[in-house]
């Protein structure tokens, strides 16, 4: 039985050893945006509290990390992120392995799986507004509701997906169905397992940006941009951090995938599929 591989990402450049000609080209392409930007924004005869300049943008983003107001809304938006995040995988690698092991247990909940897992979480926002009000703990469901599907579902693929023959191996040496599960299973499906804790980071980084700009008074960068953005004023600060949160989200990103290199470096899974 091979290993499914529908949800582990093909990324381009994250996870693989990068060329000095691929940071070249990465570097030129980076540049041709803001000189095209930048050209936008002087002859299109737009204002600059409409499209601020290119340079003014990235001077902006240059200066928000050492502004402490934005490090402060940047800091709860992360807390709330990993919250959520930790919060997911506490639960949904149990419960994924639980569902990946046993056949009758799947197919007994799989109706109510599939029901649920097509929410997407800002459907949910005003109920759970209701319920726990705006502020972190809200936050912190959203994400976990958005990042436990895509968890759950690697770890039952991963579960599912080990080779037979290796487990009939271990049954010939008398190995018991834990320690099957604990010496075989868990290690051959842990990469994959992983490789949903990378995308389920960079989902639950924008679910909750997104929810702060869809739920006033919810705090962190999302309230910060909108803010900003119905000020009328300064709007290269919308930009700007708009453009510094995908930096962050990158950021989060390549940490995990050389977390992922390091903890399985014989894995393909962790490379984002690449080869």
């Amino acid at each position: 039985m091979r290993r499914p591989r529908a949800l582990v990402p093909r990324l381009p450049l994250i996870g693989r050893k990068i060329s000095p000609g691929t940071v070249a080209r990465g570097v030129l392409g980076f540049v041709l945006f803001f000189l095209a930007l930048e050209l936008l924004s002087r002859f299109s005869g737009l204002s600059e509290s409409v499209l601020p300049r290119a340079t003014t943008i990235l001077g902006v983003t240059v200066s928000l990390p050492f502004d402490p107001e934005f490090m402060a809304v940047l800091g709860q938006t992360l807390w709330a992120t990993f919250a959520g995040l930790a919060l997911a995988i506490v639960l949904a690698v149990p419960i994924g392995i639980a569902l990946g092991t046993s056949d009758a247990t799947y197919k007994a909940v799989s109706a109510l799986v599939e029901i649920m897992r097509p929410v997407p979480p800002v459907a949910l926002i005003p109920p759970v507004l209701l319920i726990m009000g705006a502020g972190p703990s809200m936050k912190i469901f959203l994400v976990t509701y958005a990042t436990f599907w895509i968890i759950l579902f690697n770890t039952i693929y991963g579960i599912r997906g080990v080779d037979p023959a290796t487990k009939d191996a271990a049954k010939v040496f008398g190995t018991r169905p834990l320690q099957s599960l604990m010496r075989v299973s868990l290690p051959s499906a842990a990469p994959f397992i992983f490789t949903g804790v990378q995308i389920a980071a960079t989902a639950a980084f924008l679910v909750t940006i997104g929810t702060e700009m869809l739920a006033g008074g919810s705090g962190g960068v999302g309230e910060w941009l909108v803010t900003h953005q119905t000020s009328g004023t300064h709007r290269e600060y919308v930009f700007g951090g708009a453009f510094l949160c995908g930096v962050v989200g990158l950021l989060i990103t390549g940490i995990l995938v050389l977390v992922g290199r390091k903890l399985f470096p014989w894995s393909v899974a962790t490379r984002g599929g690449s080869k």
